[in-house]
């Protein structure tokens, strides 16, 4: 029997849409067998990328996310205090694939450097974005519901 592959990916997931749903599949069938764990974002860290609050807290994000059928394990991720708290996360799970979305802006040649620094066997895969009808990004649900709110008051 094949080893399972370990595979992390990260982010907010603050307002769960389908394109995170498509997101994690994809993440999750990168091997066959894998184990997905999915990082959630702590409430400060939130704060320091985006300038503002997650509608839902890091608890109640990460049960969440938790809950969802690709999902096999959720962690909170560390707090950003420094150029390595990212890194953290990745000496503690060890990942065999690091999968980033198209919108995440991290440097994969720097993770992988680092990696090999700390004898830790890494890929990172980039995927893609998902299209599709309908909604897939956050932003994209947040103005929706902003629309619909200022519809129903005139």
């Amino acid at each position: 029997m094949k080893e399972k592959k370990r595979i992390m990916v990260g982010g907010v997931f603050d307002i769960i849409h389908l394109g995170h749903i498509k997101f994690l599949w994809a993440a999750k069938r990168i091997y066959e067998p894998s184990e997905l764990i999915v990082v959630v974002a702590r409430d400060s860290t939130v704060r320091k990328i985006k300038g503002r609050p997650a509608v839902f807290s890091e608890n109640e994000r990460l049960e969440i996310v938790s809950n969802l059928k690709p999902v096999d394990k959720a962690v909170l991720g560390y707090e950003i205090t420094n150029s390595d708290s990212f890194f953290k996360i990745i000496r503690e799970y060890k990942p065999d694939v690091i999968a980033l979305g198209y919108d995440q802006f991290f440097n994969e040649e720097d993770i992988l450097a680092k990696a090999r620094l700390e004898k830790i066997n890494l890929e990172i895969v980039r995927l893609p974005k998902f299209d599709f009808d309908g909604l897939c990004s956050s932003t994209e649900v947040r103005k929706r519901v902003f629309n619909l709110l200022n519809t129903e008051k005139k």
